[in-house]
């Protein structure tokens, strides 16, 4: 089988036993994953990235060199955002859907697909998709992900009473297997209030680490990981250097979107909020992202962004529908 690779941006095939950089050909002795896994084919991004459908250690022997690196979760984006002081997370490629006639959950295809409107069809049989939640939804203890007031009789019911979903079945992440995102349980999670608000304001330069802009015609908010380095490429206006917020600051084709993706950039996308009465509002417009974050008996808090500001600490009734984006740590 005929493979290439690029040495200048220090891509590596292996390929049965062999490693290929540019026209060198270097035996590898062995390929260990730290749970016991094996392979026959691995795609390498040296020197930190691995991509492989699985998150663990990986150790390459070569002539008695070892390379230690981490895997890519499946379904994330290679870039880490620092939600606390002490923790780091990586963002899923894009807002979480649920397709009810098969109990499916899933990723989006891209951090800009939204579904909108779509998202009135809210039965146990519909066979389309949805990105619109109520909150703590995630189908544990009866609370479904369709659940609206049409299906229930109060916003009580929607959660874990007066307890936050952090780290509990009622999280959409712990308690699903996300189909392109790993497929087993207990792999992804739900930010809190706090992260959301560390993320935002309390990181390292986080001013300058996000802005709202256009991709591929759909506005949103911009997040760029740790560390970011400016691309000559690609201008980002950032809300330190814009000392403001307007969705016409950042505006990317898709292929240029795909160049700030393959950085670490996070997308996401305007998607509005439905009521209660299955009325939406200020789809294009305005953003609304849960947290995992109980504010009162018939609250919870979300993320909220529009053109002009991007907020952490919003309230809003359960009830309403709202997106979701998740995450994994960084271990």
């Amino acid at each position: 089988m005929a493979l290439s690779a690029n040495a200048q941006t220090n891509q590596y095939f292996w390929y049965n036993g062999n490693l290929l950089m540019g026209n060198a050909i270097t035996q590898i002795d062995s390929v260990t994953f730290g749970n016991g896994e094996s392979t026959d084919t691995l795609h390498i991004l040296l020197p930190r990235t691995i991509i492989k459908e699985v998150r663990d250690t990986v150790t390459i022997t070569v002539h008695d060199t070892i390379y230690i690196n981490k895997c890519v979760p499946k379904g994330a984006v290679d870039g880490a955002f620092s939600v606390s002081a002490n923790k780091q997370v990586l963002f899923s490629k894009g807002n979480l859907q649920y397709q009810a006639s098969t109990g499916t959950w899933r990723f989006a295809e891209n951090q800009y697909d939204m579904i909108g409107y779509g998202n009135t069809y809210v039965s146990s049989t519909y066979t389309g998709w949805i990105d619109f939640f109520c909150w703590g939804t995630s189908g544990y203890n009866n609370k479904y992900p369709y659940m609206t007031d049409n299906t229930s009789t109060s916003s009580v019911e929607y959660g874990n009473g007066d307890n936050d979903i952090a780290g509990t079945n009622y999280d959409w992440g712990v308690y699903n297997a996300i189909s392109n995102g790993g497929n087993n349980t207990n792999m992804w999670r739900t930010l809190t209030k706090s992260e959301w608000d560390y993320l935002l304001k309390g990181r390292a330069n986080a001013s300058g680490l996000y802005s709202v802009g256009n991709v591929n015609g759909i506005s949103g908010l911009i997040l760029l990981p740790d560390g970011w380095t400016p691309t000559d490429s690609i201008v980002f206006v950032s809300k330190a250097d814009a000392g403001t917020l307007d969705y016409s600051l950042n505006v990317y084709t898709e292929i240029e979107w795909g160049k700030l993706e393959k950085l670490g950039a996070i997308f996401l996308p305007a998607g509005g909020s439905r009521t209660p009465s299955l009325n939406y509002n200020r789809i294009g417009e305005h953003g609304e992202y849960w947290s995992s974050s109980y504010s009162s008996t018939k609250y919870a808090y979300f993320m909220r962004f529009s053109s002009s500001s991007a907020t952490a600490g919003n309230s809003g009734s359960r009830d309403q529908g709202k997106c979701v984006r998740l995450v994994q740590d960084v271990e």
